[in-house]
């Protein structure tokens, strides 16, 4: 059986977000998050992609773990557009 561990949290921007939820697809060198029709600004979750495990680690009831607007990097793409962030919870796997 395994154990499994909360590593940290880290905020994403909307692309990541839906990539994470939906998957990402690139179309003649540009990505799409979900079934967008707006291209990403870059690859959703590139940062994140040896990671073992992500999950949602946010509240809709609360809004805990959701910035409505921000300026700080995405931790999942390295994007520095202003948006919505949101908290993933990344796991380490241990045997």
């Amino acid at each position: 059986m395994d154990i499994v561990d909360l590593y940290a949290n880290v905020y994403v921007c909307t692309d990541c977000y839906f990539a994470h939820h939906y998957g990402a697809v690139e179309v003649d060198g540009e990505w799409f998050a979900g079934e967008s029709d707006s291209p990403c600004d870059r690859e959703p979750l590139s940062r994140l992609a040896d990671c073992d495990s992500l999950a949602d680690n946010t509240d809709s009831e609360t809004g805990e773990g959701l910035q409505d607007f921000s300026w700080s990097q995405c931790e999942g793409c390295g994007s520095t557009l202003g948006g919505a962030r949101y908290r993933l919870a990344l796991f380490d796997t241990a045997s």
